[in-house]
């Protein structure tokens, strides 16, 4: 594990002369909504897994009521946590829409029990810590949910699925994950940073950013000037998370690490990072082993993306195509009729690895995105000298975490605003809460958002969640269609 620097033993240190508390936490939801709206909304509706409401408000309130009740099992406070939650019609097209909001009300530095001074802390938080409500005037959280989704807006959707148990429908997305993810932004799980000007909060930091490392600039957040937070928070890939609870979990928690392994020639020789496909079986430790050969198509748009059925040889080939104009299914579809026994797919912008969404159980084949970088240097050696590759996980790393086993944080480029930053990175595998995009394999686990909280100063409860999978975006949930 990385040697931490002398603020986070000052942390540690800290909490453990803290007084003890009783278990568990009173989370209360709060129903800020109008009559006959949201949390009031008459509409009749039948029970639904679990859920014995008997309207669409009721069934609604009680998701809420649910989620508050398992993040009350998991910490310690003696201070009611209140949660101001309200459902509204918000952004929704038929690709896109935002599913809900959430983030502490006020926050807090310098207080009674402080573990670190000159240092931002969440109101719940600070709160447990101080042992006394420091802003009694206020919740503690709020939170804003999307009622529109009710209407169908969402291509492919029908509407929020109420249920208390799994397994959502295919046609509507689960509510109980989202306003987990949701709260626990408002926990603790985010920044007070604004990333794109690189500033602290009234130029105090926060006790997230001092758990924020930066593995390029070797720094930590804390000892950054505005600047280099602002390049820090699109350095895709080298943003971690050092806290030693997290990194003490993560093993339990993430599988191994895939990778697209070059074996020959020499010149590009070496792992290449990846990104799993949705569809398809799962990498296996044995992989698949062949010749790279860039799959060819009659025309269209592009000759390279796949997106017509494949015309040169790829049988008993990784073939490897372009992203763009038309899905990732279409594209592992083509290559898989045409013989090939995987599928790479290269980024067609800069930075970052391609989503890799979609659905469809007759593909037998691995498939995997790449970094446009990596895509254009074995391009470089294709068709001479030729590429020989493996797509195999490595038992030794693992998946959504550096080298030393500390777990990335989302750092898109550009700089995605209520996204970066406060969540894992989407390559945490098996899917992980706190990432930025919804997966629908996530119902009520919560993996390691626990030891997070732990990591900035709650006392946890242990729970025996074990895999979980994960799901969202930033402090604000986004949930969008697959983007070729």
């Amino acid at each position: 594990m990385r040697r931490l620097a002398t603020p986070f033993f000052a942390l540690l240190a800290a909490l453990l002369l803290l007084p003890a508390a009783a278990p568990g936490a009173v989370i209360t939801i709060v129903n800020n909504d109008g009559p006959n709206e949201g949390f009031n909304d008459p509409t009749p509706a039948a029970p639904v897994g679990g859920n014995p409401g008997v309207t669409l408000g009721q069934q609604r309130l009680n998701v809420f009521q649910r989620a508050a009740e398992i993040w009350g099992a998991s910490l310690v406070s003696p201070v009611e946590i209140l949660v101001r939650a309200q459902m509204d019609p918000q952004t929704c097209s038929g690709t896109s829409a935002v599913l809900g909001s959430a983030g502490t009300t006020t926050i807090h530095r310098d207080f009674t029990n402080a573990p670190v001074a000159g240092t931002w802390y969440h109101q719940a938080l600070a709160n447990s810590l101080a042992g006394v409500d420091l802003s009694a005037a206020q919740p503690d959280i709020n939170t804003t949910f999307n009622s529109q989704i009710d209407t169908g807006c969402l291509t492919g959707t029908v509407g929020w699925y109420y249920g208390l148990e799994p397994e959502a429908p295919a046609d509507r997305i689960a509510l109980l994950p989202v306003v987990l993810h949701e709260l626990s932004h408002g926990l603790g799980f985010a920044n007070f940073v604004n990333e794109a000007t690189g500033q602290w909060n009234s130029g105090f930091p926060d006790i997230y950013s001092v758990f924020t490392y930066d593995n390029t600039a070797g720094l930590f957040w804390t000892q950054m000037n505005d600047a280099q937070r602002i390049a820090s928070a699109i350095n895709t890939y080298n943003v971690v998370w050092t806290g030693p609870v997290v990194f003490a979990d993560a093993p339990r928690f993430l599988g191994p690490k895939p990778e697209l392994q070059v074996t020959s020639p020499p010149a590009i020789a070496g792992p290449k990072l990846v990104q799993t496909a949705t569809f398809g079986p799962p990498i296996s430790v044995l992989g698949v082993t062949g010749s790279v050969v860039l799959a060819q198509d009659p025309g269209g748009i592009s000759t390279t993306d796949a997106c017509e059925p494949i015309v040169n040889n790829v049988t008993g080939a990784i073939a490897l195509v372009d992203r763009g104009n038309c899905t990732f299914v279409v594209k592992a579809q083509n290559v898989q009729a045409a013989g090939a026994i995987g599928l790479v797919v290269a980024n067609h912008e800069p930075n970052g690895l391609p989503g890799m969404g979609g659905t469809d159980p007759a593909i037998t084949i691995p498939a995997v995105g790449i970094q446009l970088a990596d895509g254009n240097a074995i391009k470089a050696q294709l068709p001479a000298p030729g590429v020989t590759a493996t797509l195999a996980v490595n038992q030794a790393g693992m998946a959504g975490a550096d080298a030393l086993g500390n777990v990335l944080l989302n750092a898109p480029n550009p700089v995605q605003l209520g996204s970066s930053i406060s969540h894992w990175d989407p390559l945490t595998s098996p899917n992980t809460l706190m990432e930025p995009a919804i997966n629908d394999d996530l119902f009520q686990k919560r993996d390691l958002t626990p030891a997070q909280l732990e990591d900035i100063g709650w006392t946890v409860i242990p729970f025996g969640d074990g895999f979980s999978d994960g799901f969202e975006r930033g402090s604000t949930s986004v949930w969008s269609a697959a983007t070729p």
